[in-house]
């Protein structure tokens, strides 16, 4: 962990220690400080994982459409972009469907180190990060993800302003 990056060990005042918002924040640095630890070795950062997966499970991409889809300003994606292009692991081809643009798209040493080395770096770190969780435990967790990320529209309560109380204060 850097000098200026969060700390996932600092204690939280007792208001803050069961608020959704700061205990979600956290388990976010968390997983971002494992997994940057767990690509380091092949020369990258979580950004390049993100990109070469997203290019890898739908396909070439616009930068404009890699940065909107994975909340990455756009100068920060030509520097992501330009550094795999750099390591040999993306390709700038022509758009076939607009001529003034490229698409971006995995080579074939793209493809293998993430199939072969950043996959499963990836599950690793991701188990790490969800070891204090039994194999159940992690499925409900997943769950919650989903819904909360997914089914915006089909929560419960949605609308009424009110929490679920849980021990030691409310979730907001």
């Amino acid at each position: 962990m850097s000098a200026d990056s969060p700390s996932t060990d600092v204690p939280l005042p007792d208001f803050l220690s069961s608020s959704t918002s700061i205990l979600l924040g956290k388990a976010n640095d968390l997983f971002d400080e494992i997994l940057e630890a767990a690509v380091e070795p092949f020369g990258l950062r979580s950004k390049d994982f993100i990109v070469l997966t997203a290019i890898d499970s739908i396909g070439p991409q616009s930068q404009q459409q890699l940065a909107r889809t994975h909340g990455i300003d756009r100068t920060t994606m030509v520097s992501v972009v330009d550094g795999l292009e750099r390591l040999g692991l993306v390709q700038r081809a022509r758009n076939p469907d607009d001529r003034r643009k490229y698409a971006i798209g995995l080579t074939s040493e793209g493809q293998a180190l993430l199939r072969h080395k950043l996959g499963p770096a990836m599950l690793n770190a991701l188990d790490t990060f969800l070891a204090p969780f039994t194999h159940d435990e992690r499925e409900i967790f997943n769950k919650f993800l989903w819904r909360l990320v997914h089914e915006r529209g089909q929560a419960p309560d949605q609308g009424t302003g009110q929490g679920r109380v849980v021990p030691g204060g409310t979730v907001r």
